[in-house]
């Protein structure tokens, strides 16, 4: 319980630059683990075949969308959970948890009551290629069983992120991290079974895991804002407020994976013929290769818009707004340096990990690198729009990100059916990366159109009663009960 204290006084009144590193830094290298193996995944179900590959490439822009429902439970969870934290309430805090926690297991059941059965019609609908339909259709319903963990581990880390408890995080997946490679090698390389599913396989074991230990400390005494069972029954104080932040959200990450979706079924529609099925596979493999860069700057949303909340909670606007001008400081010169990395240094030596046995390879390969020299402005742009919807997320504005995140995706699809449209005789991995570099530009300057218009207001009306110009205030006293 005293790290605990220890932490929120940190984030409260501690050095703010160091706070902001303790907390988003570990959750970066939680999220590049995280692209790490997915990457390894492909790279894997590349030495089975291309089409392997394209399958399990297609299938998680799929997942992705999917896994918004959790995704944004847990973040607008966490904002609520890190307002009580900091203003120092700890049994709502508990209740708010275990709410939070109780709803995860709701929707967990949901995913997987409606999306297994129709995993077929999902994959047709976004236009996979035929081959890979036939090699991907049960492991689209275990990445659907991987889901009911995935949404529960997203809470237990959202939980863990609005106390600033970033450290657990990290370790804990270095530990999944390791079952779930260990396993995929074992499966694949040393009992030599060929199949994408025993690939899942592994990757549910590991989920599973993590449920396990994350059940075990979310309810041990010693956390101090452990969950109940009896506090898990909804009540309508605790559970409105998480879905009221939550819905909007989601519905900002859901229709920003979606719009992913729709954009590689637009280039399976135009180009899957011409390309024998793999446009919609390279289009992943380039967005999970930008998952490098791009998902350890994503944690800079997620731990500012926790330290955010934390300090509006405690009445201090102020530096609630200070600790945004580090998270986007430092994003950003991530961000860049990554890209420099990416685009220039590393971009062959990626490429070439994905090579198949068959006679498709060389023609993956140069569609991804084709693909890939414009997807990577995404690298810095998206490390610009982090910092800006943690701000958001945490001044509870989800109404503003969500009309950004719709503007990230919404832009792609225009540009992508304009580009199509203007110049047919384009080359289609030429079409579809113009598409992304327009988009990823629009999305750069939105983002501090967005964050430069949320200042004015909050600078001219204030916010919930606070303003700059008031005194620091102490940091609240914890209220047990």
């Amino acid at each position: 319980m005293s790290s605990d204290i220890r932490r929120r006084e940190a984030v409260l009144k501690g050095n703010l630059l160091k706070t902001v590193l303790m907390i988003c830094m570990p959750l970066a290298l939680y999220q590049f683990f995280n692209s790490l193996y997915t990457l390894f995944d492909q790279v894997i179900c590349a030495q089975i075949s291309t089409d392997a590959q394209n399958a399990v490439s297609s299938i998680g822009q799929i997942k992705s969308t999917i896994s918004a429902f959790g995704g944004g439970l847990a973040a607008g969870g966490g904002v609520i959970i890190a307002r009580y934290f900091g203003a120092g309430y700890i049994k709502d805090s508990r209740y708010s948890s275990s709410n939070l926690f109780f709803m995860a297991i709701v929707l967990s059941l949901i995913i997987m009551i409606i999306f297994i059965p129709l995993a077929r019609p999902i994959m047709e609908l976004a236009q996979i290629a035929p081959k890979s339909i036939e090699i991907g259709t049960n492991y689209f319903r275990l990445q659907m069983v991987e889901l009911i963990f995935v949404t529960i581990n997203s809470v237990f880390i959202g939980i863990e992120k609005a106390k600033g408890n970033s450290k657990m995080v990290l370790r804990l997946n270095i530990a999944v991290m390791v079952i779930k490679l260990g396993l995929t090698s074992l499966f694949v390389f040393t009992f030599s079974l060929k199949d994408i599913i025993y690939v899942e396989l592994a990757t549910i074991i590991a989920q599973g895991a993590l449920t396990a230990i994350g059940i075990y400390f979310l309810f041990r005494k010693s956390n101090i804002i452990r969950l109940s069972i009896k506090m898990m029954l909804p009540k309508k104080e605790y559970a409105w407020p998480i879905i009221k932040l939550s819905v909007p959200i989601f519905l900002g990450k859901f229709v920003m994976n979606l719009g992913k979706v729709v954009v590689n079924g637009i280039c399976g529609n135009y180009w899957n013929t011409v390309t024998d099925g793999l446009i919609v596979g390279t289009l992943g493999v380039s967005n999970n290769m930008c998952g490098l860069i791009t998902s350890p700057t994503n944690s800079f949303e997620e731990g500012g818009s926790s330290i955010t909340s934390q300090n509006l909670g405690n009445g201090n606007m102020k530096r609630a707004v200070k600790s945004f001008i580090y998270t986007l400081t430092v994003s950003t010169i991530i961000s860049v340096v990554g890209y420099l990395l990416m685009r220039f240094v590393l971009i062959d030596w990626l490429v070439e990990l994905f090579t198949s046995a068959d006679g498709k390879s060389e023609l993956y390969k140069s569609m991804v690198k084709d693909i890939f020299v414009w997807d990577s402005l995404s690298i810095i742009a998206l490390g610009v729009t982090a910092p800006v919807l943690g701000l958001l997320y945490g001044f509870g504005q989800t109404g503003l990100s969500t009309i950004l995140n719709l503007s990230r995706i919404g832009s792609r699809i225009i540009f992508l059916v304009a580009v199509h449209a203007i110049r047919p005789d384009l080359a289609p991995t030429l079409c579809a990366g113009l598409s992304m570099g327009i988009s990823n530009t629009v999305i750069l300057l939105l983002s501090a159109l967005f964050a430069l218009i949320f200042f004015i207001k909050i600078k001219k009306n204030g916010f919930k009663g606070m303003k700059f110009s008031d005194p620091e205030p102490e940091v609240s006293e914890l209220i047990m009960e």
